[in-house]
């Protein structure tokens, strides 16, 4: 039997995951499509501070835009060699 934290442990990878596969295969990885598709259950700010740790871990790479609130995010080498993907 789990305990609650790892039930947590477990939703937090399987959300980072989520969010990687889709930065991943989306045409435009933006912070607004991102939460839609992948994080609609948070508000805008944790989105932000969600894939913000996610770029200081390495894992991806934000790009701002005209509007700083709707980053572009592109995976780094580090996550690309998760999903063994080339280039």
């Amino acid at each position: 039997m789990k305990n609650k934290t790892e039930v947590n442990q477990i939703a937090v990878f399987e959300r980072v995951i989520a969010v990687l596969q889709a930065i991943q295969t989306m045409p435009v990885a933006s912070t607004s499509e991102l939460r839609e598709q992948v994080l609609p259950d948070l508000s805008l700010r944790s989105e932000q501070r969600y894939l913000k740790g996610l770029e200081r871990a390495g894992y991806v790479r934000r790009v701002l835009g005209g509007n700083c609130d709707d980053a572009r995010y592109f995976l780094t080498e580090k996550a690309k060699q998760l999903f063994g993907v080339q280039g």
